[in-house]
């Protein structure tokens, strides 16, 4: 087995912390149904610590250096603990860790990789618990449904400032993702967990985007005319479809280069993402 060293008492911002166990991974797991071999029923969509008598309580955070997750597993009494892993959806063991004597909380890590910081890919897998003769299963499924509500200028959001340009999306589905990347015509915009929960909404920030100024203009010609331009805007997220969509972007070179939006944006079909099993 593979063991990752995730700090155990690095420093978490807990306003930053996805919680997609702690009301998320409650439904993480729930979708596909659970089986325990402690006499769970197996078919209930609770979290993990209502379907085993051995999870206290689980959740998923943000550690280190805000790129990386872990999902984190408390244990009860119940059980004297050996390890825990988990097992990908094609049956390859993505990480586990061994508990010490007495110890009865560990971290997972859910992302591999020194530089990419890959996060496990989507698809159903198991969290699997062992200790004291004891053998608990606990399907792990990642991944929602996020459509699109409209495209904002940054002004017009409390949060941000002028000159970026929002897309705010909805959270339709029953597990809770984040954002992790924005795309301009598929090149890299910004970088940033944006945890959305179910049945809400959150606006992902594209940097700089609609910002005036000289030098700014090269989408504009070079006789100061107005050009009007159409730019496919995507937001990708750890576990779910990429959320793409046609946007027209008016640039005016004719006074400083203003940039404005025109029209509404249109949602474009994209290929679903692939589990570790279909690719």
């Amino acid at each position: 087995m593979t063991h990752k060293n995730i700090p155990r008492n690095s420093s978490i911002d807990r306003r930053t912390v996805l919680g997609l166990l702690s009301g998320g991974l409650a439904a993480l797991a729930g979708c596909s149904g659970l089986f325990d071999d402690s006499g769970g029923d197996g078919g209930s969509a609770g979290p993990p610590e209502e379907q085993s008598d051995y999870i206290g309580e689980t959740s998923i955070e943000i550690v280190e250096n805000g790129r990386q997750l872990a999902l984190e597993v408390a244990v009860t009494d119940e059980i004297e603990p050996s390890s825990v892993s988990i097992i990908t959806e094609s049956g390859r063991e993505f990480v586990s860790d061994y508990f010490s004597p007495g110890e009865t909380r560990t971290r997972l890590s859910l992302t591999e990789g020194e530089d990419s910081n890959e996060p496990l890919p989507p698809g159903q897998h198991t969290l699997y618990l062992r200790g004291d003769d004891v053998e608990t299963k606990l399907p792990l499924e990642l991944g929602t449904t996020f459509e699109l509500e409209e495209v904002i200028p940054g002004a017009e959001h409390p949060d941000f400032v002028d000159g970026s340009l929002a897309m705010v999306v909805r959270n339709v589905g029953k597990r809770t993702d984040a954002a992790s990347q924005t795309l301009l015509d598929g090149e890299t915009r910004s970088e940033r967990f944006v945890p959305v929960e179910p049945g809400e909404s959150a606006a992902v920030k594209f940097d700089f985007l609609l910002k005036d100024g000289p030098g700014i203009c090269a989408r504009a010609d070079e006789a100061g005319e107005i050009a009007e331009i159409n730019h496919r805007l995507a937001v990708n997220f750890l576990w779910s479809d990429t959320v793409t969509v046609s946007q027209t972007i008016k640039y005016n070179n004719t006074d400083g280069c203003k940039k404005s939006l025109v029209g509404e944006p249109e949602e474009v079909t994209t290929t679903p993402r692939k589990t570790e099993t279909e690719t």
